[in-house]
């Protein structure tokens, strides 16, 4: 190794002087001039063996032999250079080395420690031929490695300078000697040294060594390697964790960089903490990152907590890549994961992802077990609860109800009452539900309240109504009777639907044709659909006799005998029935009778009928009192003062009761 060394001066040109070690001579650098060191004398042979062992011995921390091999350097030339810098190191290494000095001689110590090098430094401001003499026999790096911590303690650069150019890390072979350099290394920036120093692991203190670099290597990919390195060269025990696990919480250093160590660690066996790993290594790292770490601590047996955690994260994350990786490591671990209810519940409720994502992650969760009851409770939180978009909701809801082997009644009957979040999806949900085969006789009743209290728009309820009554369900007679009366369902599938329910057995009530006659609009009457609902336990009110033969219209051919149907299903008293009608301006109280002649628009033939009818089935009398306009006043008066604006059908009939004679 070439060391410059400006102390030196060329004979030739005074230039500087390059020490060739392998040779042992000196070269100019400007005229290339080769110059051999020469010794002054014999005997210097003899105290440089001596110094050379004291420091050795020093280097070694073999501090009682080098005290010895000082008393006889002092003995053959205590002033000479050697000596000095023999007993200078003797000193300092005794007061830094725990256990070495006792502390109340430290201050002599020291004291003694600046007079010698006060006597070396009066020897010349640099290094002179004796002391470059001294350097070039010692060789062992050993000892300019102890040089360099000494000179660098006491502030001399040039020394410390020198002893680094004689210095080969590599070669340095005692541990303490290696921990001062390494710390003087990462003290001072000087990365290749520490590289080197490092990289002679088998003769270093590896602890001292590890936390040293922990704290004050740069960070970067190759700290992460040199920790690396130093883990593997160590031995697994508490204190090597417990440095390791403080690196990890206090250090500012990178997550690559903390990854590498905590995966060394684990590799050589050391369990590092959860909370921490999660923390301050997996949180922000990328997904590469995530899967290396985690595939590490996964290797050996983790608790139940530590499988929560890395499920925690996978479903909080929201980086897909991050969370299939730790659950990767999880399954590939051969861990045993029963994934929470909470967790996914959780997942699906998070409005920063959207479906997709959930979507993915909900998949990944279904290679692990999860408990039938916590995956009831996942499919009702999300089929009743969630408020994604129905975009976003189906295919969610598609797996979900896939993997259902049971599907909570109470949930079934929570979604198709109450909720309304799928829009018009949910029917294709609802048909989903009930393809799993559920019981169907758990939910006699949700047909009825589903069709009287729902928030589903018009056509959603008109199909769910459908899926519904089409896997068997009935309705209740108040229910059917309802839904014939109010339901806006065209005609075809209103008819349709009752003869599903009445093929599911579902009842009408006795009361169902007279709740339609009272209820139905006049203009939405059907005559078939009234037909398949009379049964010959109809009855029939006042109200529902008055409004089928005043405002309902039914078939001319079939309207008397029907009329006559109703009537003797009938229990009212007609003749107490006063209608209220318009008539030519007029406003009208007069009886049924009545009140049909003046307003119907049916045929002549057909108004004979049902006035035959009236007559004779109901008893009631064309001529009776009415009152018109505030005015009492008879049928035949009424007729006569107005016969050329009444109708033809009127006329007709007033022609055949004779209303228009003299004697009627």
């Amino acid at each position: 190794m070439a060391v410059n060394f400006v102390a030196r001066k060329c004979t030739q040109c005074a230039g500087k002087l390059e020490y060739i070690k392998e040779k042992k001579i000196w070269r100019c650098l400007y005229c290339g001039a080769e110059i051999e060191r020469e010794e002054q004398y014999d005997g210097l042979f003899t105290i440089k063996n001596v110094v050379r062992q004291s420091l050795l011995d020093t280097a070694y921390r073999r501090l009682e032999s080098a005290s010895k091999n000082l008393i006889e350097c002092e003995k053959i030339d205590s002033r000479y250079v050697g000596t000095l810098i023999a007993k200078i190191s003797y000193d300092m290494i005794r007061v830094i080395t725990p256990g070495a000095c006792d502390q109340k001689d430290v201050r002599a110590v020291f004291a003694q420690l600046k007079k010698n090098y006060d006597l070396l430094k009066d020897m010349g401001d640099q290094i002179t031929d004796e002391e470059e003499a001294l350097y070039e026999f010692l060789e062992e790096s050993d000892i300019f490695a102890t040089l360099v911590l000494v000179y660098d303690s006491l502030g001399d650069g040039v020394r410390r300078d020198f002893a680094l150019g004689q210095l080969s890390a590599k070669e340095v072979y005692s541990k303490p000697a290696n921990g001062n350099l390494l710390s003087y290394a990462l003290k001072n920036g000087n990365v290749s040294l520490a590289d080197e120093v490092i990289a002679n692991s088998d003769n270093l203190d590896i602890r001292p060594a590890l936390g040293d670099v922990m704290a004050r290597y740069p960070d970067g990919p190759e700290k992460g390697n040199r920790i690396a390195s130093l883990i593997t060269a160590g031995e697994p025990d508490r204190e090597m964790k417990k440095l390791v696990e403080n690196y990890l919480s206090e250090t500012s250093d990178g997550v690559l960089t903390k990854s590498r160590a905590s995966i060394s660690a684990m590799e050589k066996g050391i369990l590092i903490s959860s909370d921490l790993i999660m923390e301050h290594v997996v949180k922000d790292a990328d997904p590469e990152t995530v899967k290396a770490t985690l595939k590490a601590f996964c290797r050996v047996k983790i608790s139940d907590d530590d499988v929560i955690k890395i499920l925690s994260f996978a479903f909080d994350c929201n980086n897909m890549e991050s969370a299939c990786g730790a659950m990767d490591c999880l399954k590939d671990s051969g861990q045993y994961v029963l994934v929470p209810a909470k967790l996914v519940i959780a997942m699906l409720s998070d409005r920063r992802t959207d479906g997709g994502y959930k979507l993915s992650l909900l998949k990944k969760s279904f290679e692990f077990k999860m408990d039938p009851k916590s995956f009831e409770s996942v499919l009702t939180n999300y089929l009743c609860n969630n408020v994604d978009s129905p975009e976003d909701r189906k295919p969610l809801l598609d797996c979900l109800i896939e993997h259902a082997s049971n599907i909570p009644t109470q949930a079934v009957e929570n979604y198709v009452l109450k909720c309304k979040a799928d829009g018009e999806n949910k029917p294709a949900v609802v048909k989903a539900i009930f393809d799993k085969g559920l019981n169907v006789s758990f939910f006699n009743d949700l047909l009825s309240r589903y069709m009287t209290s729902s928030p589903d728009s018009r056509e959603v309820k008109a199909a769910i109504t459908d899926i519904l009554s089409g896997i068997g369900l009935k309705i209740d007679p108040a229910c059917f009777t309802e839904y014939i009366c109010s339901s806006q369902d065209e005609l075809p599938a209103k008819m349709q639907f009752i003869k599903k329910m009445i093929a599911n057995g579902s009842q009408l009530r006795a009361d169902a044709a007279n709740a339609y006659l009272e209820k139905t609009p006049p203009e939405q009457f059907s005559p078939e659909l009234f037909t398949m609902i009379f049964s010959p336990a109809s009855m029939f009110s006042a109200k529902a006799v008055e409004n089928y033969l005043l405002r309902c219209r039914d078939r001319e051919s079939v309207k008397a005998e029907n009329l006559r149907t109703i009537l003797e299903h009938s229990s009212a008293d007609l003749h107490s029935v006063r209608c209220q009608i318009n008539h030519l301006g007029n406003k009208i109280s007069c009886n049924l009778l009545q009140a049909y002649l003046l307003t119907t628009s049916d045929s002549a033939p057909a108004a004979a009928a049902i006035a035959d009818c009236l007559i004779n089935a109901g008893r009631l009398k064309i001529n009776d009192e009415m009152n018109v306009s505030g005015a009492g006043m008879k049928m035949k008066k009424y007729a006569l003062a107005n016969r050329s604006q009444l109708s033809e059908a009127a006329d007709s009939v007033f022609e055949k009761y004779k209303v228009y004679t003299m004697f009627f």
